[in-house]
């Protein structure tokens, strides 16, 4: 049984890994399939959505809740949250309305299939039904521009435009109601491109981008219409003005082509906004700024040349928030959204960018106030980051494994068992000294099955569920070169030193895999809980190195994914601490040792505290 089960993760690991592919597989069948075959798209591209947010790939994420709020419509579901995600990367109320609008039986009537769209966009390629529709019968690229054929006679009325203009990413959109024949068409030219694709089922969208703005000229001639650039030819002279011009900037070109990419090293928020740390100066006139606003939301759009290092970000500040993401490979890109229209500041000094809500709890305070305030609050931040009001409400159950028939690991005299509830013992201990509500799934040498372990959990409504474990290998060969403290979190198994992990503590109580076997897949795809989780995975690992590396030489196994059927049924951020491996000759005494283990349990501390502190 185990094994069987263990195959339906490591299935669902093969598909993360054919991403692209099931999203291509989503795309053709989604919409002509069952009922019950649709909610399983759904779920399975909820399973994606956790997947891009644990890997901070924010172009995955953002095409993933694209079809999430398509299927949502379909499946007659709630796509708030989906939709939130989507306007704060900055996409507008009517491309998501667009998404909205797609219907089961629309699409059957007109028997569309959905392809991706380099521009971001999922949009509809429509099958031919009648002669009544217009249709892009052709296009062909010419000297200075594209020229198209239709069935149908264009004039400039038809024709939708909007104008984009940022630095070094200058639009031209253009959008007529007609059908495209043969798919999307890339023209590319020495200055500019020109793109042609179906925007929705009923409008072509024709895209013109170049760095700087070009002027276009429109022809329009019965049944063609040419689109042409004008491009400012430079006079043949004898004069040693234009080539020494032209050398001049030929060697500004190289010269940039030289320069190191500039870095946004790090990304941390304060009370009125947010603080880039860059490798290097960034000038003003390189930042470009772009004000937007839908039936519900005023943005500004800050952008600049960068790469962001660690992905992207969301800050809140009540009901305004700052996105922070990488638009395209090489543009970095701050997006400031509020319900209410806004003034922000931003500041540059020292290779470092703010940027900040001008209004926001600041109305009456001069700059110098503002700054004085900023650091009395980190200052107050730093001794005292969470107040006991805050920690007495919030509950955390400690879970220590095995226990009773269950001995888990065994080395000599030593036992898993034994130790996981030592040390489970010392963490409740060091949080209820913060202030913490702690509570345990056992307390002394007692068998629990797995069900019962979050159960107690669940009724305890806990914020918290950290289950404790030593880890071990079979093999005598592996047993003086495997060691480290490691920290997991629910998720198909990645590696297969995740894999043989979870295996060794699974096979505690087979009597629960049948239920485990219908659970877990829900449970996985509750996609809040999964990447809360990896965040407090991430800071009890760092937490617990910190401490003991003050005393011990400790190896890093990281935070990894794994699953481990304990986690399953939590309804609250849970993880699994492996505090070292009680087969190596070194740890496996470290890890029984009472001083070991206070170091441990503080480290535990700090990182739930740093948990709470970072998304409270």
């Amino acid at each position: 049984m185990f094994k069987i089960l263990f195959s339906i993760f490591i299935l669902i690991n093969l598909c993360f890994g054919a991403f692209e592919k099931e999203l291509e597989y989503f795309d053709k069948n989604f919409l002509t399939s069952k009922y019950n075959t649709q909610i399983k798209f759904h779920h399975q591209l909820k399973s994606f959505y956790i997947q891009s947010v644990i890997n901070e790939n924010e172009k995955e994420k953002i095409e993933v809740l694209k079809r999430l709020v398509i299927s949502c419509s379909v499946l007659n579901l709630d796509d708030t949250s989906y939709v939130n995600e989507l306007k704060q990367s900055g996409m507008s109320d009517m491309n998501i309305d667009t998404l909205r609008q797609i219907s089961t039986q629309e699409m059957k009537a007109q028997n569309a299939v959905f392809t991706p769209n380099n521009d971001e966009k999922l949009i509809l390629t429509a099958a031919k039904e009648n002669s009544k529709k217009k249709y892009l019968l052709n296009s062909k690229q010419i000297q200075a521009g594209v020229e198209l054929w239709l069935d149908f006679n264009l004039e400039k009325n038809d024709i939708k435009t909007i104008i984009l203009d940022e630095k070094n990413n200058f639009r031209y959109i253009m959008d007529f109601e007609a059908i495209l024949e043969g798919g999307k068409k890339d023209y590319k030219f020495d200055d500019f491109s020109i793109t042609l694709s179906q925007y929705n089922p009923k409008t072509i969208r024709m895209v013109i981008r170049s760095k700087e703005k070009i002027p276009l000229n429109l022809n329009f001639n019965q049944k063609t219409f040419t689109i042409l650039a004008n491009q400012t030819q430079k006079t043949k002279n004898n004069s040693k003005e234009e080539p020494q011009k032209e050398q001049k900037t030929q060697t500004q070109t190289a010269q940039k082509k030289q320069e190191k990419p500039l870095y946004v090293l790090k990304t941390t928020k304060f009370s009125e906004g947010v603080s880039l740390n860059l490798n290097k100066d960034l000038s003003a006139d390189e930042l470009s700024v772009l004000s937007t606003k839908d039936n519900k939301l005023f943005r500004k759009i800050i952008s600049f040349e960068g790469i962001l290092e660690g992905g992207a970000r969301n800050f809140n500040f009540g009901q305004q928030f700052i996105t922070i993401t990488q638009f395209n490979p090489k543009i970095v890109r701050i997006v400031l959204s509020s319900p209410k229209d806004f003034e922000f500041s931003k500041e540059l000094k020292n290779k470092n960018l703010k940027i900040y809500f001008s209004n926001l709890n600041q109305e009456n305070l001069t700059p110098n106030n503002k700054k004085t305030q900023e650091q009395s609050s980190k200052q107050n931040l730093n001794t005292n980051p969470l107040n006991s009001n805050f920690k007495s409400g919030k509950v955390i159950v400690i879970d220590a494994g095995h226990g009773g028939k269950d001995s888990g690991a065994l080395k000599g005299n030593l036992k898993e068992k034994d130790i996981v509830l030592n040390t489970a013992l010392k963490i409740g201990n060091e949080l209820k000294k913060r202030g913490y509500k702690v509570f345990y799934t056992r307390n002394k040498d007692k068998f629990i099955n797995l069900r019962d372990r979050t159960k107690i959990a669940n009724d305890k409504k806990a914020d918290l569920f950290l289950s404790i474990h030593a880890n071990a290998v079979a093999s005598d060969s592996k047993a003086k070169t495997s060691e480290g403290l490691e920290t997991f979190f629910l998720s198909p198994a990645r590696s297969q030193r995740s894999k043989n992990a979870a295996e060794k503590e699974n096979q505690g109580d087979f009597e629960e895999m049948n239920y485990f076997s219908k659970q877990s897949i829900l449970n996985f795809l509750n996609r809040e809980k999964i990447v809360s989780s990896n965040k407090l995975a991430i800071d009890i690992q760092k937490g617990v190195l910190s401490q003991t590396r003050k005393k011990y030489k400790i190896v890093d196994g990281g935070v990894r994914e794994a699953p481990f059927w304990v986690l399953v049924g939590a309804q609250m951020p849970a993880i699994l601490i492996e505090i070292g491996y009680i087969t190596h000759p070194n740890e496996g005494k470290r890890i029984a040792n009472k001083n070991f283990q206070e170091l441990l349990a503080r480290g535990v501390a700090d990182g739930v505290d740093g948990y709470f502190y970072n998304n409270r």
